[in-house]
């Protein structure tokens, strides 16, 4: 093997001659295409020398196509049929390649659903936390901010009370204390007002017993007058009638006695007072009565005469 470095290489890895050599690759020995090198160092490029080989196996299989016709038509109809597969095959590797492609892109949107649904669980994770811990927060704030309006609800209720019960009882005490002082002044006037009555009762009865004595007194005088009327009339009526000296010698005396007698009694009828019904009595059960006659003359009193 001659060495080439001085000519130039063909373009590596272009398709048109990639695609030709595989048509032409059932022309070439089997001993020239899989033919290799051992690895030297320091020795030829490889991929220089790969080039090569590659020229060379291609111009050998167009030679032997090109030496019969019916290796010819062989040779076109291999080829449409290598490019047949290849344009099925190239459609299968596009399908392929679109559909990984496709699950690709799908995998890759899946995957931002996923890390686009993950991070929303984690925000809402996040502000569910938050707003937990906020609300747990308000609630610990609303408990304390109601535990100390109730405390000072509760104080202030206490103080109220502590000073209602001591108005109370001031209140009590001074109605107290009124009400005593009034007792005590209505006492002392009632003592005094008892004092009055017993007094002017003491006196009533002082007056009514002098009353009472003069009264019987008088009665007592008007009873012996009444007496002694009785006795002189009892006296006239038994003389004889044929005695008119006697009886006109007593005329005068009886008419003397009389006149007296009639002016005491106007004295006593103006003393003594008028018992009405319902009045005390005078001592004997009985109520007193006015003597009638007691201040008439010897005239007004009849005498009967015994007939001769």
């Amino acid at each position: 093997m001659s060495n080439d470095k001085g000519q130039p290489d063909e373009p590596k890895g272009e398709p048109d001659q990639e695609q030709a050599f595989g048509e032409l690759r059932h022309y070439v020995p089997a001993e020239i295409l899989n033919v290799s090198f051992p690895a030297a160092v320091r020795g030829y490029d490889r991929r220089a020398v790969d080039a090569h080989i590659k020229r060379v196996n291609r111009l050998i299989a167009e030679i032997k196509a090109g030496a019969s016709p019916r290796a010819a038509v062989r040779h076109a109809l291999e080829q449409t049929e290598q490019q047949v597969s290849g344009l099925l095959e190239r459609a299968r590797e596009t399908a392929d390649e679109i559909t990984a492609t496709a699950r690709r892109e799908a995998e890759t949107e899946a995957d931002g659903i996923r890390a686009k649904a993950a991070e929303l669980l984690v925000n809402a994770n996040a502000e569910a936390d938050a707003t937990k811990t906020e609300a747990e927060k308000l609630l610990a704030d609303s408990k304390a901010e109601a535990e100390t309006g109730l405390a000072k609800a509760r104080a202030e209720a206490e103080d109220i009370l502590v000073r209602s019960r001591l108005e109370a009882e001031n209140t009590v005490k001074g109605a107290q204390g009124e009400a005593d002082e009034r007792l005590q002044q209505l006492r002392a006037e009632l003592a005094s007002l008892r004092g009055q009555t017993e007094a002017r009762m003491r006196e009533f009865q002082a007056d009514t017993a002098a009353v009472w004595e003069e009264r019987r007194q008088l009665l007592e005088q008007m009873r012996g007058m009444a007496s002694r009327l009785v006795d002189l009339a009892n006296a006239a009526t038994e003389r004889e009638p044929d005695e008119p000296d006697l009886l006109e010698a007593l005329e005068p005396k009886t008419q003397a006695e009389t006149e007296p007698q009639a002016a005491n009694s106007g004295e006593a009828e103006s003393t003594v007072p008028t018992v009405e019904a319902g009045e005390p009595t005078n001592g004997e059960g009985r109520t007193p009565k006015k003597i009638a006659g007691s201040g008439q003359s010897k005239q007004g009193i009849k005498t009967r005469r015994r007939p001769s």
